[in-house]
């Protein structure tokens, strides 16, 4: 199965019991970036996010805040993913971003989030 479609069906399972976990792991990873590397973490991932809003359309207000947690391989690609909800809209952020690719400052793999809110 190539890799690409098996980190789309990994992302569409939902909620997930390890979903806690990989949290923890992104903010430990996040937390441990020297700014110059978290400042290229976080212009990749609104690139990603850009992105999702072109292909999902926008973000309305009153929509209820979600959380996505991408592993990160050391090629920069995404492996697997997990989030906190499920809806239709966040089954296509989650396709978009897992399409994107991140910069791996340690020359390892990682888990990263993603934390949107929306305001009204």
């Amino acid at each position: 199965m190539p890799a690409m479609l098996l980190a789309a069906l990994l992302s569409m399972a939902g909620p997930s019991a390890d979903y806690a976990d990989a949290k923890a792991k992104a903010d430990a990873y996040e937390a441990a970036l020297a700014p110059r590397d978290l400042n290229a973490l976080i212009d990749a991932q609104q690139l990603a996010l850009e992105a999702a809003l072109k292909a999902c359309g926008p973000w309305s207000p009153g929509r209820l805040p979600f959380t996505i947690v991408i592993a990160v391989r050391a090629d920069g690609g995404v492996s697997r993913s997990w989030r906190n909800a499920d809806d239709p809209y966040i089954d296509c952020t989650v396709r978009t971003v897992i399409s994107h690719t991140y910069p791996v400052a340690t020359g390892k793999a990682f888990h990263t989030s993603f934390e949107l809110s929306f305001a009204d």
